[in-house]
């Protein structure tokens, strides 16, 4: 690929092997048709068929064709943000690799990002999914979305999409996060648009996500409304800043701490634990510890975002263990172990509504339902603070490992 492309198309696939062929004849086909330079760049995310041997043999053959080789499977953002870092284009395209995008539709977006946007997603209206493992949970997951973020998309999922290379290779994308481009690019105060496009039915494969997916998407949100929302707020009239320039406001201002979110949290269960509960002392001492925990994790989260540096190695030991024994997503792992213990908790608060309950079990529940509460809320907490602070990191530390290229 000696001459610079004008338009790069990244597609993430994994085990598609009956599907990257056909894919790849289309997007040349209509690239060919517009007339301008292109590349296409196929990210392997860890594929155990023989995908990459099919691009192997594909990139033989046609110059314009990259392939980036994951060592294991990373995830479809990490896919994505992979193929961003290494596009050379001023357009990027991203779409599926399943043949459920139509590349046809590729004109059309670029058609209406030469109208001045920074952004133009696609809108699988007539979406060829199963309705209630796929497109109900869709439904309700992208007006959740649009509720909590603000920007409001119809389809967030959708991977068919246009971008300007200058506004999304400024956006630091980690973990799932890919369905919340549009968000963080309006952050940094990208234009977006949405058109409609064609949705076709998987021929070839089967579809890697399901009804789990949505409990996944339920933390993301959190996450990304505790990141973003909270701790890169402006005031109105305050003109839209860079993503980067904003986040270097969060981590490095000093009038802009993640102790002070903490003390927020810690100081209505320091004193709600007296008034509420005065008289069951277990109750008072558990407020309390959380209280104190919480402001220590904000401690600890500011001391880190302050003291990160250039330099992997110089990560202190507290941001380690969430960015790899958390897999970089501490949500996804103490998300579900504070919920858990939240419900729990809650369960055993009922014995003390009840007007048959004894004494003596409405004071053991009252202990134990204080006990999961607390822990609960301090457990999520914890992982809020560590999905801070591997997000501050998520430009430094990759999340997938590059085995090969081919083409570049």
């Amino acid at each position: 690929m000696d001459e610079k492309p004008i338009l790069s198309i990244v597609v993430p696939v994994y085990n598609e092997e009956d599907n990257v062929r056909p894919l790849f004849e289309k997007i040349k086909t209509v690239c060919e048709a517009i007339g301008v330079a292109y590349e296409v760049l196929f990210v392997d995310d860890g594929s155990r068929d023989k995908t990459f041997t099919v691009l192997s043999e594909l990139s033989e053959q046609a110059p314009q064709l990259a392939v980036i080789r994951f060592q294991k499977n990373a995830g479809q953002t990490a896919a994505m943000a992979a193929g961003f870092e290494f596009a050379r284009g001023q357009r990027i395209i991203s779409m599926d690799g399943d043949l459920q995008n139509d590349p046809s539709d590729i004109p059309k977006l670029l058609e209406k990002l030469d109208e001045g946007y920074d952004l133009v997603c696609g809108w699988r209206k007539e979406r060829q999914d199963k309705f209630l493992t796929r497109r109900v949970p869709s439904i309700v997951a992208n007006w959740i979305i649009g509720k909590v973020t603000g920007v409001p998309i119809h389809d967030n999922g959708c991977s068919l999409k246009a971008y300007r290379a200058s506004v999304i290779k400024q956006v630091s994308l980690y973990g799932e996060m890919h369905r919340f481009i549009p968000a963080m690019s309006t952050v940094a105060g990208a234009r977006i648009a949405e058109i409609v496009v064609t949705h076709h039915p998987r021929r070839f494969g089967k579809s890697k996500y399901g009804l789990g997916r949505v409990w996944r998407v339920m933390l993301d949100i959190i996450a990304f409304k505790f990141i973003i929302s909270v701790f890169t707020s402006r005031p109105k009239s305050q003109k839209p800043k860079r993503l980067s320039q904003r986040l270097s406001d969060v981590l490095f201002n000093p009038k802009q701490k993640a102790f002070r979110v903490a003390a927020m949290l810690s100081l209505p269960f320091f004193i709600s634990g007296r008034i509420l509960f005065g008289s069951a002392n277990i109750v008072v001492v558990s407020c309390f510890s959380l209280a104190v925990a919480l402001l220590g994790l904000g401690w600890l989260a500011e001391h880190q975002i302050q003291q990160a540096k250039q330099q992997l190695p110089e990560l202190g030991k507290f941001a380690r263990f969430f960015i790899f024994r958390c897999k970089r997503r501490p949500v996804r792992l103490f998300g579900p172990i504070g919920v858990m213990l939240l419900i729990l908790g809650g369960i055993l608060l009922i014995p003390q509504v009840g007007s048959l309950s004894s004494k003596v079990l409405s004071i053991a529940a009252s202990d134990l339902s204080s006990i999961f509460l607390t822990t609960g809320i301090l457990v999520f907490c914890f992982g809020l603070f560590g999905e801070l602070i591997a997000f501050a990191n998520a430009k430094r530390v990759k999340d997938y490992t590059v085995e090969t290229f081919l083409n570049f």
